[in-house]
């Protein structure tokens, strides 16, 4: 969505920084990017793929409530960090 770019693109830019610096524990940053297009079943189809087969340590996203609702239950049953 429109409103989420502008978090992306502060997101990316930060992750740059940290890694022109060395990274975090002297390891680069990763970013994976995906899309749900708003459609709210999607989100937990797609944070259950970051998760399990991306392996991601952290997602930040889920600008809007509904789309918090649909990745929490994902997140609490894989332990992973939102």
């Amino acid at each position: 969505a429109i409103s989420e770019t502008s978090l992306k693109d502060v997101a990316l830019m930060t992750i740059d920084e940290i890694n022109e610096k060395g990274g975090l524990l002297g390891r680069k940053i990763e970013p994976v990017v995906v899309d749900p297009a708003s459609d709210w079943p999607l989100f937990a189809e797609k944070a259950r793929e970051l998760l399990t087969r991306e392996k991601v340590a952290a997602v930040f996203g889920c600008w809007t409530s509904v789309s918090r609702k649909s990745v929490l239950p994902v997140f609490e049953e894989l332990n992973g960090l939102l």
